[in-house]
């Protein structure tokens, strides 16, 4: 699919989108700072002013299939928000790698970042298959209206090497493959009577240092509370 991007600057243009948003029920993640967002703070938000560029994802027929939202911040950084509507939940990655590449090419542009409400799982995952990082996860960063209260967010970054590199992987227009790694075809090696002895011993030397530390040590230094928790960044 040909995918073109058009800025938007009109308010008629930026109401059209907000409707659009509003009638598919995605206000929710769109502008999720927002309790109960309203046209008013859509057109406040997107005002045509210095450091804020308003993009429009459309199909060769002219149907919208998205929008993403630039704001500039310091060292030429840009932060993005990405909105796919439903015409283009199924080429989501796509239209968003090809926006940020407009960014990339348009504006005076190091990098591009953006910080993801943890709950919103797909869109920082979405962020991750456009070549973005996975920096850091930001403590009660952001406020999220569905639950009321703060979340923390996922801060993520992209360049335009690493949006190369992705843009590299979909050339083909094949799907990135996820699965697990197929598992190597386990080996039995043939048990000699001298490496049988050997194993005999290292146990014997094994059983005699546990029976010295369980007369040294009383207790393990993780008895005292600590836990490692079991956690990756993203607390999964």
């Amino acid at each position: 699919m040909k995918l073109r991007y058009r800025q938007c600057v009109g308010r008629s243009t930026r109401t059209a989108l907000f409707q659009l948003m509003q009638g598919e029920g995605l206000l929710a993640c769109a502008m999720s700072a927002w309790k109960k967002p309203t046209l008013k703070d859509w057109l406040a938000l997107t005002s045509r002013r210095d450091g804020v560029v308003l993009l429009r994802c459309e199909d060769e027929a002219g149907q919208i299939m998205g929008c993403g939202l630039f704001t500039r911040q310091p060292y030429r950084v840009w932060q993005f928000d990405f909105t796919a509507f439903r015409a283009g939940f199924a080429v989501a990655a796509e239209q968003a790698r090809g926006g940020f590449q407009w960014a990339f090419d348009h504006l005076d542009c190091t990098s591009i970042m953006g910080v993801c409400p943890l709950p919103n799982r797909h869109a920082w995952r979405l962020a991750e298959a456009c070549g973005f990082r996975v920096l850091a996860r930001l403590p009660k960063a952001c406020f999220y209206a569905r639950k009321g209260n703060y979340v923390d967010g996922v801060l993520v970054l992209c360049t335009a090497e690493t949006l190369k590199e992705v843009n590299m992987g979909f050339a083909g227009g094949g799907t990135p493959d996820y699965s697990a790694p197929t598992p190597k075809a386990e080996v039995t090696k043939p048990v000699t009577e001298a490496a049988t002895a050997a194993r005999d011993a290292q146990k014997k030397r094994a059983s005699k240092a546990a029976g010295l530390q369980s007369t040294i040590l009383t207790g393990s230094p993780l008895d005292n509370g600590g836990t490692s928790g079991g956690k990756t960044l993203l607390g999964q």
